[in-house]
């Protein structure tokens, strides 16, 4: 699978392109946009997309859908502007379809580039199946996070602000009260985004995410059927 890469100068002309916040800017720099930043980052995905099939065959691994796009879609945000500077890859099942399913992603900002695994989207009752499947499945819990952390990634999250009901071994009192968490690596070494041996750099990484993943998933799976 080839992978063109994605530059500095990609990345200053987008953040431009959102500076500016004019259609007709965009319109003449949209081509160089696509190819210097939106087709990278969908050969990424269709790179990726084999793996993420092998985790769940259910996520969608279209490349076209996976890519953010820098055109905002603002009608209903407070910031009103045109454009975005950065752009995403979402590894997950139609969010339409399958809520309170896992995702993994990966990002480019124009501060940093990093890549995930974690809940994006968990309503209560699937907080409470996870919380008691921690309970019930703390071993398995604990080695999906040091998979996790063995990537280099670090838990980020936000708890609930009153404790709730239950008593977690001290190991699982990090993840108990969360209400939304994931694991992400991040790097600012924006030379390792021009090479092109990138996606293939990023398999093994993921493959240490999964176990998160297919975790998170089993809650998923037991909503669902609610």
């Amino acid at each position: 699978m080839v992978y063109d890469g994605i530059t500095a100068d990609t990345l200053y002309l987008a953040a431009l392109n959102r500076f500016e916040n004019s259609k007709t800017f965009y319109e003449e720099h949209k081509q160089e946009l696509k190819d210097g930043f939106t087709v990278p980052m969908r050969q990424i995905a269709a790179a990726l997309s084999g793996q993420m099939l092998e985790v769940d065959d259910m996520m969608v691994t279209d490349p076209v859908r996976m890519v953010s796009r820098l055109r905002r879609d603002n009608r209903y945000t407070r910031d009103k502007s045109l454009y975005r500077d950065h752009l995403w890859i979402m590894f997950m099942r139609n969010k339409h379809e399958w809520l309170n399913y896992p995702c993994m992603w990966f990002e480019v900002n124009q501060d940093s580039w990093g890549c995930g695994v974690g809940l994006y989207y968990a309503d209560a009752r699937y907080m409470e199946i996870y919380r008691r499947r921690l309970i019930e499945e703390p071993e398995t819990f604990l080695k999906a996070v040091r998979s996790a952390e063995s990537a280099g990634a670090g838990l980020f999250g936000e708890s609930y602000k009153k404790p709730k009901p239950g008593d977690p071994s001290p190991e699982l009192a990090a993840y108990y009260n969360l209400k939304s968490f994931g694991f992400y690596r991040r790097s600012t070494d924006f030379k390792a985004l021009e090479n092109e041996a990138l996606p293939e750099e990023l398999k093994p990484i993921y493959k240490k995410f999964a176990p998160m993943y297919l975790f998170l998933k089993s809650a998923a799976d037991e909503r669902t059927m609610l």
